[in-house]
């Protein structure tokens, strides 16, 4: 089978199980739309990509289960390599259908190959500039009648259309027909009696499909797949929530069709209630901050709440509204940290300098220096100004201007280090110092030791954000 296609069996209490966007309240709200269609509707439900439709579509789908409604999910980037979304849709349906109805799947699946064929024929018109549009329009009845019988009985069919027609103008006349008859009337029967059986023993006749991933697909395909649902599977009964990137989709209509002078959107020729997934400030940080919670433990580097992990998860977020990365991103993020630690277990880390780092490298494009190191001002405690604070103070032989600065810097920024004993002091005679113990013990390799450790794995992972 060519799409993923499944009828979804959940419970309610578990549908929402790590949910980290706060999304549950937004699919009771659609839940109570979905439960107020009775004919059939195209909903678009959109968010750019990594903001998580998928994770919302599969939650989703779970509650509706729970709720009495049968659902069917499509992965439409599954389908792209079969070139033909109406047979997607057929067998996305027929996939669903209880194993006692072959016959009524078996019929709709005939139907819909043989409307493909007739379709494909049809777009011969492209090529046939004189007449072919005035043609179709003089189709007689006995000529749909006859196209029921045969093949031969619609090129007879063709004839009537007067000698001077040529064959492949009959050709088209009839595909054309043909196609049209099927869409109308055969099609829309299965149909019925695929949504009965799917349906039989459920309060309400709704089938709800969740299309996913469709602006991953090939631009001709997600084009075609809308054309599909929209002209051969609007029947009752029929509700479609695409999960989709909007200024992606439109994109790729613009560069096909022409931008629309009117301001017409591509998808408003096939939606009919647009939908959003809201992504707020708050709610990103709250997800980015459960998400870093479920890191590993290993080694930390001082004692304290400061160095826990539960430390690093605020921090992260804080920081994910200002970065302005999408989900997805913070999630690569976090497994970046998590690589980190889980290879160096024993080696004590400091887990909020891990997360800061990861963060600045992901959101480089975005990087702000003060906002970022505001939220962790030991972030500051580069080489470069640990390596300056103590030259001075060496220049002037321990002058009190220079220590005041010394001290000042790391009372401001980095105060929670004086209680890490570093590895070794460049200068031991400082050793009585707290202040410059955290300037000269840690300064030098404090930031360069936690980047070491991030890119240790890092740097052979293969890169998956599309950059």
């Amino acid at each position: 089978m060519n799409a993923q296609a499944e009828t979804v069996v959940g419970h309610g209490e578990n549908a929402w199980e790590g949910d980290w966007l706060g999304y549950s309240e937004v699919g009771d709200t659609f839940t109570a739309l979905i439960k107020s269609i009775a004919d059939t509707k195209v909903i678009s439900i959109e968010a750019g990509y990594g903001q998580g439709k998928t994770f919302f579509r599969e939650r989703w789908a779970k509650q509706l289960q729970a709720e009495g409604e049968v659902v069917i999910e499509i992965d439409a980037h599954m389908s792209d390599h079969s070139g033909d979304p109406v047979l997607t849709f057929v067998g996305a349906l027929v996939e669903a259908l209880p194993e006692s109805e072959t016959s009524t799947g078996r019929k709709l699946v005939e139907k819909s190959r043989k409307y493909g064929g007739l379709a494909a024929r049809a777009l011969l018109r492209v090529a046939l500039r004189q007449g072919a549009e005035e043609l179709i329009d003089a189709a007689t009845a006995e000529a749909v009648e006859a196209m029921e019988q045969s093949d031969k009985a619609l090129q007879e069919a063709a004839k009537d259309f007067g000698d001077g027609l040529s064959k492949a103008a009959g050709d088209l006349v009839v595909s054309q027909i043909g196609a049209e008859r099927i869409r109308t009337q055969e099609i829309p029967a299965q149909l019925s009696a695929v949504r009965d059986a799917l349906t039989n023993g459920k309060p309400n006749p709704r089938v709800v499909i969740l299309v996913d991933e469709l602006d991953r697909c090939h631009p001709d395909y997600a084009i075609a797949f809308l054309e599909a649902m929209k002209l051969v599977f609007s029947h009752e009964g029929f509700v479609f929530c695409l999960f989709v990137d909007d200024a992606y989709l439109n994109g790729l209509a613009e560069h096909r069709f022409g931008k629309r002078e009117t301001g017409e959107r591509y998808l408003d020729k096939f939606v009919n209630i647009r939908l959003k997934l809201p992504q707020t400030k708050k709610a990103l940080s709250s997800a980015a901050e459960d998400l870093f919670n479920t890191l590993p433990e290993g080694t930390p580097f001082g004692e304290g709440e400061e160095f826990t992990i539960s430390r690093a998860a605020r921090l992260a977020g804080e920081l994910a509204p200002l970065s302005g990365l999408t989900m997805r991103q913070i999630e690569r993020v976090k497994l970046r940290v998590e690589l980190a630690i889980r290879c160096y277990f024993e080696k004590p880390l400091d887990y909020a300098l891990l997360v800061w780092l990861a963060f600045r490298d992901e959101a480089a494009a975005q990087f702000d220096p003060k906002n970022f190191q505001d939220a962790l001002p030991r972030s500051r405690l580069t080489r470069e100004r640990a390596g300056t604070l103590m030259s001075r103070l060496l220049k002037s032989s321990g002058g009190e201007q220079e220590y005041l600065e010394a001290l000042k810097f790391v009372k401001s920024n980095c105060q929670e280090l004086q209680k890490v004993q570093p590895v070794g002091l460049t200068n031991p005679h400082f050793g009585h110092d707290h202040s410059l113990v955290v300037l000269d013990g840690h300064g030098p390799n404090y930031i360069l030791d936690h980047e070491a450790v991030l890119n240790a794995l890092y740097k052979y992972q293969i890169d998956q954000s599309g950059k």
